[in-house]
């Protein structure tokens, strides 16, 4: 019997010894992987890593500033607005021309003039065919500015996976000028809205105009505000990075 307990200890013995060896091998041939891992996966600071795996579907993007670049650069923009305070009985659109010239991305001139039509609005047609009177009212011939822009925002938007839209919000503010049938007057002109970049030369831009002037009337005179809405189509001219 006791013969057999011992042998049975050997034996015990024996298997524990070789199911620990066996595991601390494991653990040893895991760290080495590890380790091994690690070391791969460091690189010198100045070394970028390889792209070259065959498999791999990542992609790498580089980034820019600005996807257009505007450095003393030349725009020239067609527009069209509607007068949203014009006379009760006087209805106004135009169409204008303007010539923006970049200093940088931030800093613009824009020079700009519009020839206006106007046209009774229904109380006006009435007054005029019942009582044969034409309103005393001020409509505007031409206008005229020359405004310093700013940039304050750069962004963009994303309609699909593949299409984006880069836009600038940009406010400008200068003088210029307002012709009715009246008289000719100088302006304050202020300019606020965003400006939409459909690829590398074509432009959208989407604002609201105030002109702010003294309008003579045949009765009366008095300070206005012309509050245009607009829309401009422009054109980039000068070289752009492809």
């Amino acid at each position: 019997m006791k013969t057999m307990i011992k042998r049975w200890s050997k034996r015990t013995a024996f298997w524990s010894t070789l199911l620990l060896g066996f595991c601390s091998s494991q653990y040893l041939l895991a760290a080495d992987d590890l380790e091994q891992k690690l070391e791969a996966l460091s690189l010198p600071s100045n070394q970028a890593p390889s792209l070259n795996t065959g498999n791999s579907s990542e992609k790498l993007y580089s980034v820019q500033s600005r996807f257009v670049p505007l450095h003393l650069s030349s725009e020239l923009k067609v527009a069209g607005a509607m007068n949203f305070t014009a006379d009760s009985y006087i209805q106004s659109q135009e169409l204008s021309l303007a010539y923006r010239f970049h200093i940088n991305d931030r800093w613009n001139l824009n020079l700009s003039g519009a020839y206006v039509f106007n046209s009774f609005t229904d109380a006006g047609k009435k007054l005029y065919e019942l009582e044969r009177l034409i309103p005393d009212a001020a409509w505007v011939k031409y206008r005229g500015d020359l405004l310093a822009g700013f940039n304050p925002f750069y962004g963009k938007f994303r309609v699909s996976m593949d299409k984006v839209f880069y836009l600038d919000q940009y406010i400008a503010i200068g003088p210029g000028f307002v012709t009715t049938n009246k008289a000719t007057a100088m302006a304050l002109v202020g300019d606020i809205g965003l400006v939409f970049w459909a690829g590398r030369r074509l432009s959208v831009q989407v604002g609201f105009k105030d002109y702010f002037y003294k309008q003579q009337r045949e009765l009366s005179s008095g300070y206005v505000n012309d509050i245009l809405g607009h829309v401009d189509i422009g054109f980039l001219f000068g070289k752009v990075n492809s």
